[in-house]
């Protein structure tokens, strides 16, 4: 990809000795992030990194990918930057155990072999909901869903309600994933894998043969490393009043859960749509398969993923305004387990600057999962059980002491 010329000419920006104002490095990192796609602490790191030079910033990122050579990628990049900058004001610095802000695939080198061989310890899913019906601002919030994706750079990413116009605009935008589509027309969910961490097997498309919304279950085989994948994502069918057709999608879907081979971790996620005591009217969840919030314990701040009473995209005239965790992450271990639920947070959370609405009436949903191995050697690990009366699922997960 070619970088956009710069207004500042091939070394924009700061000249040598020159410190830019706050105002104008401020116009720097809109002008970078516009340009690359990248998110403001980005911009702001590699110009730091470039003495404030918008052009040769601009070459730095697009330049050999670290990435490709070191098996780190720019957010991890950014997040953990060199001594020279690490005492400067303007950059942020993203700490490891911050479960709220921490992102990207952590990633260590194996050296002894002809040639380094990437390491990966965790993997980084996000699902969100990103309301391509609503036509409204669509251009804009759709270049904000992408440049969120580029930025926290997650392994994969199931999206909801992505319509044909926006899936071209995220294919070509975000082009270090290899995209998949659960249908062409009027709306349908999608998968995003990203190119250098996972490898793809095959993909297929299962009906709900009673939807009267267009819905179907886009399920992926893939692998993380070593690790074998079933992936797969879904929007059931919406509303109080289609509570049966969306139970009969519900067992359907947990039902292919079940069918995987043991080997396999299982991921389902997306806009489910669901009420808890749907949940347990399907019989719960199958056996070794937990909910991802209430595996890593179902943290208040990060339960409503629907929520009017923040998120005012829709147009709500009611006077109640209700919330609801629509958005779900179920995993079902391997055996033996090779991926564990870590932590989870809210994406989309920010008005964009232009249209004052957010990107989507949904938040999305980021989540981490660890490899159990990478916790040995950290402390004792000790397994906390969690449940809830609710849904009758129950999960384990390994915490360090």
């Amino acid at each position: 990809m070619e970088p956009a010329p710069s207004a500042h000419g091939p070394s924009g920006g700061a000249t040598s000795g020159q410190d830019p104002g706050p105002q104008e490095r401020r116009q720097l990192q809109l002008e970078f992030s516009e340009i690359t796609g990248s998110s403001l602490d980005q911009a702001r790191f590699f110009l730091l990194k470039n003495g404030w030079r918008l052009q040769d910033a601009i070459n730095d990122y697009f330049e050999p990918s670290e990435e490709e050579e070191t098996g780190t990628s720019p957010l991890d990049q950014a997040a953990a930057p060199t001594s020279a900058l690490e005492t400067s004001p303007d950059v942020c610095i993203i700490s490891e155990q911050d479960p709220d802000t921490s992102t990207g695939s952590e990633q260590a080198t194996r050296t002894g072999d002809s040639q380094s061989v990437p390491v990966t310890t965790g993997l980084n899913l996000l699902t969100w909901n990103i309301d391509g019906l609503d036509q409204r601002n669509i251009t804009e919030r759709t270049k904000a869903v992408c440049n969120t994706i580029n930025s926290l750079y997650p392994d994969v990413v199931f999206l909801q309600e992505v319509i044909p116009q926006t899936f071209a605009y995220i294919e070509a935008k975000c082009d270090r994933y290899k995209a998949f589509a659960s249908g062409t027309e009027k709306y349908f969910t999608a998968m995003l894998l990203r190119k250098s961490s996972i490898t793809f097997v095959s993909q297929h498309i299962q009906p709900f043969p009673t939807t009267q919304m267009m819905r179907n279950l886009l399920l992926v085989q893939a692998r993380f490393g070593s690790v074998p994948l079933c992936l797969m994502t879904t929007h059931l069918e919406s509303t109080k009043d289609h509570a049966d057709e969306r139970k009969r999608q519900l067992r359907q879907v947990l039902q292919e859960v079940e069918k995987q081979d043991q080997s396999n971790t299982v991921i389902v996620g997306g806009d489910l749509n669901l009420r808890d005591a749907e949940v347990g009217a399907v019989g719960g969840l199958p056996a070794a398969t937990v909910d991802f919030w209430e595996a890593v314990g179902s943290p208040w701040r990060y339960k409503f993923t629907w929520d009017v009473t923040k998120n005012d995209n829709l147009d709500w005239d009611l006077p109640f305004r209700p919330k609801c965790r629509f958005d779900r992450v179920y995993v079902r271990s391997s055996r033996p387990d090779q991926l564990a639920p870590e932590n989870i947070t809210f994406i989309g959370t920010d008005r964009l600057e232009g249209c004052g609405r957010f990107p989507s009436d949904h938040w999305g949903l980021l989540c981490k999962f660890i490899k159990p191995c990478g916790r040995q050697g950290q402390g004792q690990v000790e397994q906390t059980s969690v449940s809830d009366s609710k849904t009758g699922s129950s999960a384990k997960r390994a915490r360090t002491s």
